[in-house]
């Protein structure tokens, strides 16, 4: 309850006669006396002397209600909640009628320390008035649902054993906020630096900063500070990584490039050198207050918290997508969008996961365990988010939960408290129990190199949805490592390939289906070869009927990719070769490849590619990649290739 409020209701209850004498239940002079002291000293601010000065008044007249709330009411504003409690029971005993919002408020402290059942009878109790406010009623109807939902998920608890991440990320101060890439080799937290004084002087200035701390043979090594580049000595917090750890989204405020008060801004990290930082501008900021990102697996979407006018409650959840970023690093935004899980209330701590399906987030407007609590929700085909659901019980308790991550797989997640007493917030893990898991995601990890020299290569690594032609994931290889890291969301089936100006492009297909995505991550290198005369590149993912040479829609993205390479370079002449495994008869293969070749030689001519930059050949077995006595390695050597006769 806010002071204003305290200090109308402080009048409500003494009123005023005509000649401006005050009226309490009570007629005992030192007892009044010690309460208006009471209240001077709260108008002053100094709650400490207005609860001595209200003890004063009890003593006085251990019947003195009105001082039985107001004492009730600073307990409330300085969170002695225990003590809050036993001041309103006071108050109930001398008369349960005299202030009907009582039961209310009592109720709305039993809440708060997690005493369900008596929360509820309070709270019952107060709507069996016929005096009570519509809006606390609406409140209290509210709350007793909640009460409801509580005392049923602590009868059906989750399974929930966290473990604290240990010593080499946790510290004396507060760490929270982690962020992890799709490998779970990099752990990016904020660590809150208090002030510790030694002798006169201040050693260390209360502030946010960024910590990064790497897995090794399971094992998270010591905190180091992120960058130097990065952490200044103003706040900055609540950050989110791509699933490479390559672009990282944060929060800093009142600086001097922001749109309001707290901007959201982003580094860009090459090797292991991050970039200075650069605000991501309108329309993400605004005047109002923008914070707590959640960046998708690849960097293309945007989820962010903001209680600008537009929303639908005090702070909601945003998103937008990337545009483009531009030549000087600065990044075009969509108009952001308020989520639908909105609701008028808070939502906060927005989190993607990996799969870029599933959304958990903190909520204090839904039913819960009393605050904050963490829900999920997911993305159907049409884009519509599911109705969101409570993470249940012990992972919410009636404290604020607020920010949790997810790793790729969805087996693990990541969140900060302070129930290690003594410690502050620290870092823990827990496993995901099944039941709340999101959709796996495997992850493709590897480096890009120039085929001859073996130096980094920057290429365009892309990952498309072979059914939707959806670009699922489309980054840059780094420039100075040629590292690259995308996430193979689950049950979809895809096109990946990585390209570079005056390379050939490579291709790859790769099914996840039949849960799939559970599987062993992959280490894939890739090696671009130059436009060159004689070159030579398998096209994994042109597909023909059994028998056939029609080719299937789900090829077009891969042609396209070809068409789109000889556009690029008109000097460029090719040879399309087709190639068999050595089931059928030497002739029925040769005749096979041959019109699979000359198939997709017909198609790029439909689309204007000159008939004289192409040639075709059916090679039929003659030329295997792998061994014709497995399934696996027939399936290698049926396959569509492209030679370079020419470029020039």
């Amino acid at each position: 309850m806010c002071r204003s409020v305290i200090l109308l209701l402080f009048f409500l209850f003494v009123g005023f006669t005509s000649n401006a004498q005050k009226k309490y239940s009570i007629t005992s002079k030192r007892a009044i006396k010690s309460y208006e002291l009471a209240a001077e000293a709260y108008r002053q601010m100094d709650n400490a002397e207005a609860l001595n000065h209200l003890d004063e008044a009890i003593k006085q007249n251990p019947k003195f209600i009105e001082a039985w709330l107001f004492k009730a009411d600073v307990l409330h504003e300085t969170g002695n909640t225990e003590s809050e409690i036993e001041a309103y029971l006071g108050a109930i005993n001398i008369d349960a009628g005299f202030f009907p919002n009582v039961h209310f408020n009592l109720g709305n402290a039993y809440l708060k320390i997690g005493e369900y059942q008596k929360a509820l009878t309070k709270y019952e109790e107060f709507l069996s008035l016929s005096n009570s406010s519509d809006r606390n009623r609406r409140l209290a109807e509210k709350r007793l649902e909640s009460c409801r939902f509580a005392i049923k998920s602590i009868a059906n608890p989750v399974d929930f054993k966290p473990v604290n991440l240990g010593d080499n990320v946790n510290s004396e101060f507060d760490e929270y906020w982690p962020s992890l890439t799709a490998d779970e080799k990099l752990l990016v937290f904020t660590r809150l630096l208090s002030g510790k004084k030694e002798g006169a002087e201040v050693k260390i200035k209360r502030q946010e900063d960024f910590y990064v701390s790497r897995q090794n043979d399971s094992l998270w090594m010591p905190a180091e500070p992120l960058s130097l580049v990065i952490n200044t000595d103003k706040n900055e917090g609540a950050q989110s990584i791509t699933a490479d750890g390559k672009y990282m989204y944060f929060t800093a405020c009142d600086r001097a490039n922001g749109y309001g008060r707290c901007d959201i801004y982003y580094s860009v990290r090459e090797g292991d050198v991050w970039s200075a930082p650069i605000n991501v501008g309108k329309p993400i900021n605004s005047k109002d207050w923008e914070a707590q990102p959640s960046i998708s697996a690849d960097g293309r979407e945007l989820y962010f918290v903001s209680n600008r006018k537009s929303g639908k409650g005090k702070m909601d959840i945003w998103h937008s997508r990337l545009i483009e970023t531009l030549e000087d690093g600065k990044q075009r935004w969509t108009q952001p969008a308020n989520l639908a899980v909105n609701t008028a209330d808070n939502e906060m701590s927005p989190f993607i996961h990996a799969g870029n399906q599933y959304l958990v987030f903190s909520s204090d407007g839904m039913t819960g365990m009393g605050a904050y609590d963490l829900f999920k929700t997911e993305r159907d085909k049409d884009g519509k988010w599911s109705k969101p659901e409570n993470l249940g019980y012990p992972i919410n308790t009636y404290t604020d939960e607020i920010g949790l991550v997810i790793n790729a797989k969805g087996d693990k997640a990541y969140f900060s408290s302070d129930r290690m007493k003594g410690k502050g917030k620290d870092i823990f893990s827990f496993d995901m129990p099944a039941e709340l898991q999101p959709p796996s995601a495997s992850w493709l990890k590897g480096i890009v190199l120039d085929a001859s020299s073996h130096k980094p290569v920057s290429a365009s690594v892309l990952l498309i949805d072979l059914m939707t032609k959806d670009t699922i994931t489309q980054i840059k290889s780094d420039r100075k490592d040629g590292s690259y890291l995308v996430c193979l969301p689950s049950d979809r089936e895809y096109i990946f390939s990585a390209e570079a100006d005056d390379y050939l492009f490579y291709s790859k297909h790769f099914e996840m289906l039949n849960d799939q995505g559970k599987s062993t991550p992959q280490q894939l290198d890739i090696f671009l070869d130059k436009i060159e005369k004689g070159k030579e590149i398998v096209l994994r993912n042109v597909f023909f009927d059994i028998d056939s040479w029609d080719i299937l829609s789900k090829s077009e993205i891969e042609l396209t990719r070809l068409y789109d390479l000889l556009a690029a370079y008109p000097k460029l002449k090719i040879e399309i070769a087709g190639h068999t495994d050595n089931t059928g008869t030497e002739d029925y293969n040769l005749n096979l490849s041959n019109n699979r070749a000359k198939a997709v030689c017909d198609y790029l001519i439909s689309k204007g590619i000159d008939a004289a930059r192409l040639s075709f050949k059916g090679y039929g077995a003659s030329h295997p990649i792998a061994d014709n006595e497995t399934e696996e390695g027939r399936s290698l050597n049926r396959r569509t290739e492209f030679k370079v006769i020419e470029n020039q």
